[in-house]
């Protein structure tokens, strides 16, 4: 008799875990940016509030962009500088107040490769701490963020962006596309930088179609997309195209934005996107009249209040729109 009411016990614990679960997390470790430094919590501030300005509220609420990219770039050197990051300083403290004119062939060169060891030093260096910064950008399950790295080099140079995944539109895409991201063994329970750099680093038109997806484009958009791309590689002419724009706090046009044919009508399915794209945007802005300010409360909390419920249990789901 004892046995079985240690197993009931234990039964009825399991459950009210898993329905704790379910709801969501504490306050306290929904974009936990008490963990940080007081530098590093104003950056992870400001971001988030770029974020949700810009096209990402649309990943952060209500997941109808699977991922969002674009809130911070970077570039890197691909080359591997000569001198010590040390050693840079010192030229630069010697040189860098100089005329071009005044200093001689070889000081210029050196002065030029010190700006570039320290330019490469600087941007790592703020890359590692915007990376330590998105590790809190977390709900639960809900989101990753991160920054990705471009395959391509241009001008010597690759360029990084910060990404951020909303987990369950991604798994519902994913489900949705089984067919399309099978070619590259993605399952609805990859992680996203296994999607995002299977999808970067394919060589075919493959990759643009990827990018539709994750960047939340209707199919219609998608497939003009592809097809415009490989129309543009088989003839070498630029596809006319016309653009369909969502708002953003930010910018009515060219944040979330898709291309579509010279001449396109939307139809039911860019107003569908648009009308629950706007219902966000509203409740954004009304809210955000009431935190972003001086001596209001701020973004932090204006998330948190909007992603937690009555019980202090907090989730994605929960903000409402």
């Amino acid at each position: 008799m004892s046995y079985l009411r240690s197993v009931l016990f234990l039964a009825v614990i399991f459950l009210l875990n898993i329905t704790v679960m379910s709801q969501g997390v504490s306050r306290a470790e929904c974009f936990p940016f008490e963990k940080l430094s007081p530098d590093k919590r104003k950056i992870a501030e400001e971001l988030l509030l770029k974020a949700m300005d810009e096209a990402a509220l649309y990943t952060l609420v209500g997941g109808i962009k699977p991922m969002s990219s674009g809130i911070r770039s970077y570039s890197v050197r691909t080359s591997l500088p000569r001198i010590s990051v040390e050693d840079a300083r010192k030229i630069i403290a010697e040189f860098g107040d100089k005329k071009p004119d005044e200093l001689k062939p070889d000081e210029r060169g050196r002065l030029s490769e010190a700006k570039q060891a320290l330019e490469r030093h600087d941007a790592l260096s703020d890359i590692a701490d915007v990376r330590e910064v998105l590790q809190q950008w977390r709900c639960g399950d809900d989101f990753f963020a991160d920054i990705q790295h471009y395959t391509a080099v241009y001008e010597g140079k690759r360029f990084l962006d910060i990404v951020v995944f909303s987990r369950p539109a991604l798994r519902r895409m994913i489900e949705e596309r089984e067919n399309f991201f099978s070619r590259w063994g993605i399952t609805p329970g990859s992680h996203p930088l296994e999607v995002l750099y299977a999808v970067e680093n394919e060589k075919t038109s493959a990759r643009n179609g990827g990018y539709g997806y994750l960047f939340g484009y209707p199919d219609h958009a998608v497939r003009f997309f592809v097809e415009a791309s490989n129309e543009e590689n088989l003839t070498g002419q630029f596809v006319v195209r016309d653009f369909i724009s969502i708002p953003t706090f930010a910018r009515d046009t060219n944040f979330f934005v898709y291309a579509v044919p010279k001449g396109y009508t939307a139809d039911a399915v860019d107003t569908s996107l648009r009308d629950r794209s706007v219902k966000v945007l509203n409740e954004y802005r009304k809210r955000r009249e009431n935190y972003v300010g001086d001596g209001k409360r701020g973004i932090l909390e204006l998330v948190r209040d909007w992603f937690c419920d009555s019980n202090g249990q907090c989730s994605q789901k929960n903000a409402k729109f």
